[in-house]
């Protein structure tokens, strides 16, 4: 038992008739902490990564993969159900969207390595099936953690009950619910958890099944203790934060009243949003406005300490975000750039194909029979300004023979003079990124024949 053990999930969603078309759209990447690294082509070793993004539809044969810190969400829009691959984790989606013939879809991520947490809604038709080469569970209505590798596995679970059986032995089954973590190794080893179904205490599970010197006993025994650590951490960690806290509202009774405080945290320069969060809130009139270079451009109202995520415009702006009340103000200054993801187009001047018909080269001294033409193209973005650009590259016959990146992209509109090669067809293709990440391209054919 366990000789050969991979994790794999299968989200099912029911879906109508009516929604058949749009199958291909049902998930998509919603979150990404880097370094985070996604392949179209599964998780070899010589596959190209490109750096995980979103948000981002994926496909079957997708791989992800993730190092220390990183993770990737994926989100079912049909209910907002949920997966989230954790660090060092290597996760391939090994089908996606297969009608059982009931109406079911079907999403199936194998965890090769590492571990991935689950929310998955109660909705009818809405469950969670995963395997591996020894053991299988049903999951639905359910929140919890599950990973392994190719020796071991665990599944903890925070919210809702489930079965895992024993996919050799099919009689065999271990049913666990919340605040029960079930792992497999030699055999199934069930335990009573407070912190099961907690991502970050994945990571110490991880650490543990991967230690081969333990036996069964000692590795319960670990998990036991490293339990009770986890928690007794977490615990200091709220007595640290509450303290603060308590003498703050104790000040608060007896000091005159505060200037509230700013701090900026990050921006999302495709959902064009920035977040700050704001402290010393007291009493209810307290202010947090947004001003685009100099100009205000939003105000809302604080009544306590808390985060918030402000509203930012199209293109490169510097922002001042102020929060006061009649004690004073403070604010941040920062420059940043918002850059929507909007379709956008290249127009070519003339024909996509051109055939030009050329005399042989005449006997004359010094004539080197150059053949010139000039390729000519706008690009039509619908902000008109060439700063929204991330690349633009032409390349003929294979070979870049111009490439402008950011603050090198100074205009729209191009005319490039260009040497055809004879008794071949000359291809032209042109690619440009925006900012947000929006990809387009085309192609100019000029055919030269005597």
């Amino acid at each position: 038992m366990f000789k050969h053990l991979s994790l794999s999930c299968l989200l099912l969603t029911t879906i109508t008739a009516s929604s058949v078309i749009a199958a291909p759209q049902v998930g998509q990447v919603s979150s990404v902490v880097p370094d985070a690294f996604k392949s179209d082509k599964g998780c070899a070793d010589d596959v190209a990564w490109k750096p995980a993004k979103f948000p981002q539809k994926f496909n079957q044969k997708n791989c992800f993969k993730t190092n220390d810190g990183g993770s990737v969400t994926l989100t079912l829009k049909s209910d907002n159900s949920t997966l989230v691959i954790g660090e060092n984790s290597i996760v391939l989606v090994d089908s996606l969207l297969e009608n059982d013939g009931q109406g079911n879809f079907i999403i199936k991520p194998k965890i090769q390595k590492g571990y991935m947490g689950f929310n998955v809604k109660s909705n009818e038709g809405h469950k969670v099936d995963f395997s591996t080469g020894t053991a299988a569970a049903s999951i639905r209505g359910t929140k919890g953690v599950i990973g392994g590798d190719e020796k071991s596995f665990f599944v903890g679970l925070k919210d809702g009950h489930l079965t895992v059986f024993d996919s050799v032995r099919v009689t065999d089954s271990i049913p666990i619910a919340n605040g029960q973590t079930v792992l497999g190794r030699e055999k199934f080893l069930v335990l009573n958890l407070k912190s099961s179904g907690d991502t970050a205490f994945a990571k110490t599970l991880v650490t543990l099944l991967a230690d081969s010197t333990l036996s069964l006993e000692e590795l319960e025994a670990a998990v036991v203790k490293a339990d009770s650590a986890y928690q007794e951490s977490l615990a200091s960690s709220a007595a640290a934060s509450q303290a603060p806290a308590d003498v703050a509202n104790k000040e608060d009774q007896t000091t005159a009243l505060k200037v509230p405080k700013i701090k900026y945290s990050s921006y999302d320069s495709l959902r064009c949003v920035a977040n700050v969060s704001v402290s010393d809130v007291q009493g209810d009139d307290v202010r947090l406005s947004s001003l685009m270079d100099g100009t205000p451009i939003a105000e809302v109202g604080v009544k306590r300490n808390m985060s918030k995520r402000l509203d930012l415009r199209s293109g490169v702006h510097e922002y001042e975000f102020v929060v006061e009340n009649s004690a004073g103000r403070n604010s941040v200054k920062k420059t940043l750039g918002c850059y929507p993801m909007k379709p956008f187009s290249i127009k070519l001047f003339g024909k996509k194909y051109e055939s030009i018909t050329i005399p042989p080269e005449p006997p004359i001294a010094n004539f080197d029979g150059t053949i010139m033409q000039t390729v000519q193209f706008q690009i039509r973005v619908p902000e008109n300004d060439p700063s929204f650009l991330n690349k633009v590259t032409v390349r003929q016959n294979g070979k870049v023979i111009l490439q402008e990146r950011l603050s090198q992209i100074q205009n729209l509109d191009y005319q490039i003079p260009v040497e055809l090669n004879r008794d071949m067809k000359n291809r032209f293709d042109i690619e440009v990124i925006h900012k947000s990440g929006y990809v387009v391209k085309t192609s100019k054919v000029y055919g030269v024949s005597k």
